[in-house]
C-alpha cells in the first residue's frame, strides 16, 4: 500500500498482449507524480505462481495494485481473482479489471465467477484515450488507498 511518492508503487500487470502492456507502461509513465514499478505475468499460470510464492515469503514484495484482463490463457483472470481473494497476504492488494469487454459484461463475468474486483476500466480504443489511462488508474489507486486507511484508522 503505497502512496507515498518517494518510493514507486508496485504494480502486477496481468495481461497477455505485449502491445496493451507497452501502452500500459507508456500511460502509467505519463504521471511522473506517480513512480511505479511494473510486473508483468503473461498469463493465468504465471501470475497464480508468482503471487503464492510472494505470499508464502514473508520477505518478498508483493504488488501495491494489480490490473487484470479476464482473457489470459491457462488459467483465466477469474480464476486469478479467486486465487488472490482466497489467499490471505494478497487478499487486500486492490485489483482493477483493464478488459476490452464493456463495464456490463466485466461485471456479469465476475458476479458469474462468483469473485470480485475493486473495480474495473474498459481498455480504450485509441492511443491518446490509452495514455489518459495512466491518469485513471492513478486516482482510482489513489481512492482505494484512502478508503483503505480510513477503515484501518
Amino acid at each position: 500500500m503505497n502512496v507515498d511518492q518517494s518510493t514507486p508503487t508496485r504494480i502486477l500487470v496481468i495481461e497477455d498482449n505485449p502491445l496493451d502492456v507497452e501502452l500500459l507502461r507508456l500511460a502509467l509513465n505519463e504521471e511522473p507524480a506517480w513512480p511505479v514499478e511494473t510486473v508483468v505475468a503473461e498469463d493465468g499460470e504465471k501470475a497464480i505462481t508468482l503471487l503464492t510464492e510472494q505470499a508464502a515469503d514473508p520477505a518478498a514484495h508483493k504488488p501495491d495494485f494489480i490490473v487484470l484482463d479476464l482473457n489470459v490463457p491457462r488459467r483465466d483472470g477469474t480464476e486469478v481473482l479467486r486465487t488472490i481473494r482466497g489467499t490471505k497476504a494478497l487478499s487486500s492488494v486492490p485489483v482493477a479489471v483493464l478488459s476490452s469487454s464493456p463495464g456490463d459484461v466485466i461485471e456479469d463475468r465476475l458476479t458469474a465467477a462468483h469473485v470480485t474486483a475493486d473495480g474495473h476500466f474498459t481498455k480504450p480504443s485509441n492511443i491518446d484515450d490509452f495514455l489518459r489511462l495512466g491518469t485513471a488508474l492513478r486516482l482510482w489507486y489513489e481512492r482505494q488507498e484512502r478508503t483503505r486507511a480510513q477503515g484501518s484508522a
